[in-house]
């Protein structure tokens, strides 16, 4: 048998997938949403990152106290350091095109309304607590 012989026989088998309808279409790819998750597992990388930083800058106690931190204790000041760190990545990432921001005024926190990075970080925005 040649190739050419091969390419004009079909193959029947139980390997290959059924023919698919009309209707079962793969769904489409969509871009903005791969971005979308690149974007974000980048801005948790970043957001890792200066949680570690933060960590690492915190004094360590002089002396132990009677009474040690609860588990409830650590996970507040955890919380707490997650929420700076977010608040830092934040802030630098919308203000990366702005050169007159300084994190330290306010008032010069200018992110572009256009920055395709703000729509995906607001329609991830955590919920308020409740």
């Amino acid at each position: 048998m040649t190739s050419e012989s091969l390419a004009e026989s079909p193959v029947d088998s139980d390997a290959l997938p059924p023919a698919a309808s009309a209707g079962d279409a793969p769904p489409l790819f969509d871009e903005r949403a791969l971005l979308a998750h690149y974007v974000l597992r980048d801005f948790e990388q970043a957001v890792a990152n200066v949680e570690q930083e933060l960590r690492d800058a915190e004094p360590a106690p002089d002396a132990p106290s009677a009474a040690p931190a609860t588990e409830e204790d650590l996970n507040a000041m955890a919380e707490e350091r997650r929420a700076l760190a977010r608040q830092i990545v934040t802030g630098a990432w919308l203000n990366r095109n702005n050169p007159q921001w300084d994190p330290l005024e306010p008032d010069t926190h200018r992110p572009d309304p256009n920055d395709p990075l703000l729509a995906i970080l607001q329609s991830v925005e955590e919920p308020a607590d409740s």
